[in-house]
């Protein structure tokens, strides 16, 4: 069996750079300095993190100001709200409708109308007669109508409907003379 010596001069370097690495001074130049060197070292605070981290540049900007919240999303009125407010509304317009007489020899006619609001409860725009009658008699039924949307003008929109204008901001109503009857 061979034995291998391991070479002196390699061995010398790796245990000169593990005493180095390990903050041994291995080279001092004079008593002085070195004294001198570690009475300076001794003196200094310790670092702190906040001491490593490097200063902000006087010209960069400050973080901008966390913006506002952006508001909620507008609530959606339930199913019985909606129910209600259809109730409301076909009821104000039929307290302002004064119903021409239909001919008796016609078929019903039930006029739609479609119309679009303000948040204040007034007309947007001018109401639209969705299914205007072919028979020549149902024309003064649709006439009175939109004169009943117009005499009603602006809608008093209660309260509690008031924050869910996204729903009623366009409506069609229907105008039927059997419940004007009543």
């Amino acid at each position: 069996m061979t034995t291998r010596s391991i070479p002196a001069l390699p061995l010398t370097l790796v245990v000169l750079l593990a005493l180095g690495a390990a903050g041994c001074d291995l080279w001092p130049s004079s008593n002085d300095t070195v004294a001198k060197n570690a009475a300076k070292d001794a003196a200094k605070p310790a670092p702190t993190l906040a001491s490593l981290q490097p200063a902000p540049a006087a010209h960069e900007p400050a973080p901008p100001a966390q913006a506002p919240a952006p508001p909620p999303p507008p609530q959606r009125m339930t199913n019985a709200q909606e129910a209600d407010f259809e109730s409301w509304i076909v009821r104000t317009y039929l307290g302002c409708w004064k119903p021409a007489a239909q001919p008796a020899d016609s078929d019903p006619y039930f006029a739609r109308v479609r119309l679009a609001f303000k948040p204040d409860g007034s007309l947007a725009k001018a109401p639209k007669l969705v299914n205007p009658p072919s028979d020549p008699a149902l024309k003064s039924l649709a006439k009175s109508v939109m004169q009943a949307v117009q005499s009603c003008n602006p809608l008093p929109v209660p309260a509690q409907y008031r924050p869910f204008y996204e729903q009623w901001k366009t409506k069609t109503i229907q105008f039927s003379p059997q419940v004007a009857a009543r």
